[in-house]
């Protein structure tokens, strides 16, 4: 089949020349990417390209909310030994690289180390691993130093971001996975083979026909970057691609203005993330709990849900969400709105309002997604009411995540994670969290967060997790806001994104459209 549109057309005639094929996908990507190696750093605009390029060891998808955390990519199945110390798989007999030669277990086993040594962001998820073995081609024995009962989700959620498996015969000469000849023109072994990376303006991929679960439905797929959210969806309303991610949708009090269009499918798609603040305990208010406490009382959810999500999210007052709901503490809750309770909080703080009204200055941002634009800029409004001098601070996604990282933020909004499993609490708040932007500790947590993932009795890990959850609670390094609802937009005729059921444990990560098939009949 043939995309026709015009206007399809003239977006694809925009850049250099290229062969049409007989399905093309178009995905828009708010990101240029900053490399097409994955291993080093997590690259929001590079998890689009490197995801169809790449193959995993395992991998997961949105078929996390039917409860499937973990399945096999390159491994085609595995064991784990009764101590739950000893995890073996087996590999995919006809996986091939892109050059055509067979991927073994030598290369995961030389991906996985590599990171390790180098320390990059996977190997948190790789930090019990004692040994990896290769006892032949399809094998990969890998031997932790004590039981992790968060090991296989963990890693398959990790994967999505920077645990793609590199191929040895091409890498072993480079210093690590961000230098050589591979870096932006790289050979994978996914469903997906680069073909140029037109820098400003798109990605281009061809299929990969001899990809080892057969070929793909899509011949063409380009990821264009499109920094404009505004720009992406005036595109998507003209026809110039059939999918509008949930981060460029428009704002869910819009929702029912696109449902009563036949020519657009919209499509909820659950999760295991909350909107949530995260507050930089380095900043001098910020730093004491009374003034942490406060803010959670100055924000309304109620209001934020009315005026931006149609009263269609669920406000998040514990330390977790209803699709995890088995992990809940309930007694662990966050306040209601009270604005003279924050006030009084404020006062008690030291941080009494000056003889021009103000208390003291934040900054406040968040990625460049609707939703987290809406909060914010309501959360701003909220602030100054009780004092507090808060402004907005705007950057591109890109730009806001390296901040972030580098703890050069005020209050973020963020999209914290409680799954796949509940090890993500000592990801978010351990000390040395991969994802603690906020500078938080406690001696307490760590302990416990540490020790919870190894224990395998359900009722013991409960009880370690709902004292973690009263302690971040007690101390809200963070506050909880909303339980996350997808919205995306689809064009009749298409199916398989990785947000619709069709393409449940079978995208080959959130960013993969392995799953995806287009319309019969294109007029």
């Amino acid at each position: 089949m043939t995309l026709r549109t015009p206007t399809l057309l003239a977006a694809l005639m925009a850049l250099p020349t290229l062969a049409m094929a007989e399905t093309t996908l178009v995905m828009p990507q708010q990101d240029e990417p900053r490399t097409l190696s994955p291993g080093p750093s997590s690259d929001t605009g590079g998890h689009g390209p490197t995801s169809n390029i790449y193959s995993h060891l395992v991998v997961m998808d949105w078929g996390i909310v039917d409860g499937v955390a973990a399945y096999g990519d390159l491994a085609e199945s595995w064991e784990v030994s009764d101590d739950a110390t000893t995890y073996t798989f087996k590999l995919h007999p006809d996986a091939m690289w892109h050059d055509g030669e067979p991927v073994t277990s030598e290369d995961v086993k030389f991906t996985y180390e590599r990171i390790m040594e180098e320390g990059y962001t996977f190997s948190s998820f790789l930090r019990d691993v004692e040994s990896i073995e290769t006892p032949d081609d399809q094998t990969v024995v890998i031997t932790l130093n004590k039981p992790n009962m968060a090991f296989l989700p963990m890693m398959a959620q990790g994967a999505q971001w920077t645990g793609k498996i590199y191929p040895e015969h091409l890498w072993a000469d480079q210093e690590g996975f961000d230098t050589g000849p591979y870096v932006n023109e790289p050979i994978g072994s996914g469903p997906f083979k680069f073909v140029r990376w037109d820098r400003g303006s798109a990605v281009v991929l061809e299929a990969n026909e001899d990809y080892f679960r057969g070929a793909p439905e899509v011949d063409t797929l380009i990821f264009r970057t499109i920094p404009d959210a505004n720009v992406a969806r005036a595109e998507f309303e003209a026809g110039q691609f059939p999918y509008l991610p949930f981060n460029y949708a428009p704002p869910l009090a819009e929702a029912p203005m696109f449902e009563a269009d036949p020519e657009i499918n919209v499509v909820y798609t659950p999760s295991h993330f909350s909107r949530d603040l995260q507050l930089n305990l380095n900043h001098e208010a910020l730093g004491n709990p009374k003034v942490r406490e406060a803010i959670a009382y100055a924000m309304d959810r109620e209001e934020m849900n009315r005026l931006a999500f149609n009263n269609s999210w669920t406000p998040g007052y514990y330390a977790g969400v209803s699709s995890l709901q088995q992990w809940i503490n309930e007694d662990a809750r966050f306040p209601e709105h009270d604005a003279a309770k924050a006030e009084e909080l404020l006062d008690e703080a030291g941080f009494p309002r000056g003889d021009d009204g103000w208390r003291f200055s934040v900054k406040v941002t968040g990625p460049n997604i609707s939703d987290c634009t809406a909060i914010t800029e309501i959360l701003v409004r909220q602030l100054r009411e009780v004092g507090i001098e808060a402004e907005l601070d705007r950057f591109d996604q890109s730009t806001w995540f390296s901040r972030i990282q580098e703890k050069q933020f005020d209050i973020s909004c963020y999209f914290g994670r409680y799954g796949p499993d509940p090890d993500a609490y000592r990801e978010h708040f351990s000390t040395d969290g991969a994802r603690n932007f906020m500078s938080y500790s406690d001696a307490e947590l760590d302990e416990l967060a540490a020790e919870a993932n190894t224990i395998s009795d359900e009722e013991t890990r409960r009880e370690m997790y709902d004292r973690i959850q009263e302690i971040v609670v007690r101390d809200m390094p963070y506050i909880n806001v909303f339980e996350e609802q997808k919205m995306s937009l689809v064009r009749p005729g298409w199916d398989g994104f990785a947000v619709m059921p069709a393409g449940f444990n079978k995208s080959i990560s959130w960013f993969g459209v392995y799953g995806v098939t287009g319309p019969d009949d294109a007029e």
